[in-house]
Parts: structure tokens; C-alpha cells; sequence
């Protein structure tokens, strides 16, 4: 009898027994149904949508997306304070989204000593090197010495 008391103890991390999950049973039997989309999925599909735009007197068709921007640029210019912050906003948001996609290359040191000897071994080695490639290694040289110096 005693033992039953302990089992039966409800408290801080300790649920009553008859509302938690059965053994073998989950918390959502049905699952999430199939061919479901996430908010993101769904507001890209509408984006690529087509419109009907009038442009100066002439009818063409735009994504849903690029009439949105088109629609703030619009705002923006005749004056609309709040859709010039936006506008701004997505400005920067874009230029930082494109200049993180690629990493700036900074020049080392070590990599400048690593292409110098490797100019100095092609002028040492014993193969002949035409002309025209000659002119282009000591231009090359050049630089190097600009970006040294």
C-alpha cells in the first residue's frame, strides 16, 4: 500500500499518470498532413505569381514580388516618409545580403612571399619561357613590388 502512494505521487516534474502519453502512443497521431507548406513556401509561390501592371499606357505582366517594389519606389518618390525608410531599409538589407555571399580576399603576407618565390623559381628554371609570357612575369614582378612597398 505504501508503494502505491509513491507512485502515485504528483508534483514538481512529476505529471499525474493519467494525462501523460500512453507508451507506443505520440502526442499528435495524425501527424502533419501531407503536401502541407510552411509560411515561407507559400509567400514565395504568391511572389512569383503574375500581375497585370499599366506603365505608362502600356500593359505587361510582373511578378506579384517585383510590383511590390515597384508599387515602394513609387511611394518613396512621391514623398511617403514611411515608405522611404522602408525602401532604405531594403536597400542595405540587400548589399549586405549580396557582399556576405562573398567573402572580401585579404591579401597575406605569406601568400605574397609564397608568389614571389614561385616568380623566382619560373626565372631560375631551365625551362624556356616565350617571350610574350616573359613580359607578363616581370610586369607581374611590378605589381608585386607596388603592393610590398
Amino acid at each position: 500500500m505504501a508503494d502505491d502512494d509513491k507512485t502515485d505521487e504528483v508534483g514538481y516534474m512529476k505529471p499525474p499518470k493519467r494525462t501523460q502519453f500512453t507508451k507506443g502512443k505520440s502526442g499528435n497521431p495524425k501527424g502533419r498532413p501531407k503536401g502541407s507548406q510552411n509560411v515561407a513556401t507559400l509567400m514565395e509561390m504568391i511572389d512569383r505569381q503574375l500581375v497585370q501592371v499599366t506603365e505608362n499606357g502600356r500593359t505587361r505582366y510582373v511578378t506579384k514580388f517585383r510590383a511590390m517594389v515597384l508599387q515602394l519606389t513609387n511611394k518613396a518618390l512621391r514623398g511617403d516618409i514611411r515608405a522611404i525608410h522602408e525602401y532604405r531599409y531594403w536597400k542595405q538589407w540587400s548589399q549586405e545580403s549580396v557582399e556576405g555571399t562573398l567573402p572580401a580576399a585579404i591579401p597575406h603576407e605569406r601568400d605574397e612571399a609564397v608568389f614571389a618565390s614561385i616568380m623566382e623559381r619560373l626565372r631560375q628554371s631551365a625551362l624556356q619561357v616565350p617571350e610574350e609570357l616573359q613580359s607578363d612575369l616581370s610586369a607581374g614582378d611590378a605589381d608585386l613590388s607596388k603592393k610590398t612597398e
